[in-house]
């Protein structure tokens, strides 16, 4: 019995994962495309490609969380788990790349 409701847990601990993965990447993206266009505007192309490789890692990302939802179900919790911590280590890694960028 408590495999079978491990299962559900998971699932639904996913589903929330997801859910929280998706509004932080779309507001992450409309700052990164409110960016990216006054960076065309104002003619600084390197920070144009900059933004649109955020862009881009945050599509990557959101993948990487929609994968882990749609099979958490067939997963065990720790399998679920493990993949879920990499993702977050690939969005701090992300994210301390980008701090690390513009105070240089």
């Amino acid at each position: 019995m408590m495999i079978s409701q491990a299962a559900g847990l998971v699932a639904q601990s996913a589903a929330g994962y997801f859910d929280g993965i998706s509004k932080i990447t779309l507001a992450a993206q409309g700052m990164l495309m409110k960016q990216l266009t006054q960076d065309l505007v104002e003619g600084q192309l390197e920070k144009a490609a900059e933004d649109a490789l955020g862009i881009l890692a945050t599509e990557i990302l959101m993948g990487a969380a929609a994968a882990v939802a749609a099979a958490s179900g067939a997963m065990e919790a720790e399998s679920a788990s493990f993949a879920i911590d990499r993702i977050d280590q690939s969005i701090s890694k992300y994210s301390s790349l980008l701090q690390n960028r513009k105070s240089a």
